[in-house]
């Protein structure tokens, strides 16, 4: 930028003057061999010619040897000047090195509102603009909040303390919002109101004042349309049980519907049998917890399943907790033939080998670990509806061992049952 535009409180020596701009030197540099000095940004147009010149003596002139000269610099921000706001009233004077300082605090320099109400006015106008500005902080007279002035009348608005009138002109004045609401529900008599017994059928409406002698006149049209109320809403009633029945009846008739699709899937198993059976158990912790504190009652049991098709039915149990020798840390297992459809065609007794597995859910299959057990009872009668035993492993494996290990994940465990029936001892009479 070019040189101070400033009022000195003495003329100017010439020699601190730019011969460019005619002001005081901002930033002087000097030029050789000639000696020359101007300011710096004055120079810089100069210097962009090939041949640059001296503005003094037209000498050419080496940019390279083209230097700050800063003793020059310290002697012009001594020198002494005036307030640029002198014909204002401004008596400051002091280094042109301050003039800046001076105008962050100069009382006549013109400044923005600092309440940003858009005004411009001089610093020492500020205080008195202060008690008139739109954006100033006022007290509302009904709610003694504090608001922007500029604001008021939106927030009397709002104002729950704000005076206003019965709007229905009964002659209630100075009501606030609150005590209008009050006021219109239950106090005004001009106030249009229905009967009280307009959901019984009654249409009519009048002011409040009116009303009683209304309900004076009409007790018995509202005992009549009161008692055809009741008499509605009680077949409502009925047909409303009436719907709820059917629906029970239909809901019963889709459990049991259910119950027999399901049936229906145990006996397509069936015919495809092969005396295996894998248990999904779910929720696995929570059912752990339960037998061990009790709340849940053991032995878990599974669906049925067959050892062929048309064969022998069969169905697993599970102690979460254990039993016998293997309660409080072992989950036992056992396999209990049941009353089938075709026990009468079939040899009796059997003797069959169990294979109890817990199966490892490892996700490389070749690092699966699964846990088995074997059980070979002697041999099984023909069961019949009272008398069912089930064999199987007390300590199959602790519980722990699920807990931890890959065996129980998503907290799902998956146990496999497997059944073979082996020939019956030599020596025994063979069907």
């Amino acid at each position: 930028m070019p040189g101070y535009e400033v009022k000195f409180t003495s003329p100017l020596d010439k020699a601190f003057e730019c011969p460019i701009c005619l002001i005081a030197l901002r930033e002087p540099v000097q030029i050789t061999p000639c000696g020359h000095r101007m300011c710096s940004t004055c120079l810089q147009p100069i210097l962009k010619n090939k041949r640059p010149r001296c503005p003094l003596d037209n000498l050419n002139f080496d940019p390279v040897k083209v230097f700050e000269d800063n003793g020059c610099h310290r002697q012009i921000l001594n020198l002494q000047v005036l307030c640029s706001n002198l014909e204002k009233g401004c008596e400051w004077t002091g280094p042109l090195s301050d003039v800046e300082s001076h105008q962050e605090v100069c009382s006549y320099v013109k400044v923005a509102c600092p309440k940003h109400c858009g005004a411009s006015l001089e610093r020492r106008n500020v205080p008195d603009h202060s008690l008139e500005c739109a954006n100033r902080l006022t007290i509302c007279t009904h709610c003694d909040q504090q608001v922007v002035f500029s604001h008021m009348n939106l927030h009397l608005q709002t104002c729950a303390s704000f005076p206003v009138s019965c709007p229905a002109n009964c002659g209630e004045i100075n009501l606030t919002k609150e005590k209008l609401a009050i006021h219109m529900n239950s106090e005004c008599p001009l106030l249009v109101i229905q009967c009280k017994f307009h959901e019984a059928g009654c249409a009519f409406k009048a002011e409040r004042f009116k009303m009683k002698d209304h309900l004076s006149n009409s007790t018995e049209a509202h005992l009549n349309a009161l008692c055809d109320l009741v008499y509605t809403q009680k077949k409502q009633l009925e047909n409303q049980r009436e719907r709820i029945q059917l629906q029970k009846e239909h809901i019963q008739l889709q459990k049991e519907t259910l119950l027999l699709q399901k049936q229906e899937i145990i006996d397509v198993r069936s015919r495809a049998a092969n005396g295996e059976f894998i248990w999904r158990i779910t929720d696995f912790t929570r059912k752990l917890m339960d037998a061990k504190s009790g709340r849940a009652p053991e032995p878990m049991i599974s669906e049925p399943f067959y050892t062929h098709p048309h064969g022998y039915k069969m169905c697993a149990g599970l102690w979460l907790n254990g039993v016998g020798t293997g309660r409080g840390r072992y989950i036992s297992v056992g396999l209990q033939v049941q009353v089938g459809e075709y026990d009468s065609i079939h040899k009796w007794p059997i003797y069959p080998r169990y294979t109890f597995t817990l199966l490892d859910q490892r996700g490389e299959h070749k690092e699966r670990k699964d846990i088995s057990a074997h059980f070979e009872p002697q041999c099984i009668s023909r069961p019949s509806a009272d008398r069912q035993l089930g064999k199987g492993a007390r300590r199959f494996v602790l519980q722990e061992d699920i807990c931890h290990g890959s065996y129980c994940k998503d907290n799902v465990v998956y146990l496999k049952f497997q059944v073979a029936l082996k020939q019956p001892p030599s020596g025994f009479f063979r069907v």
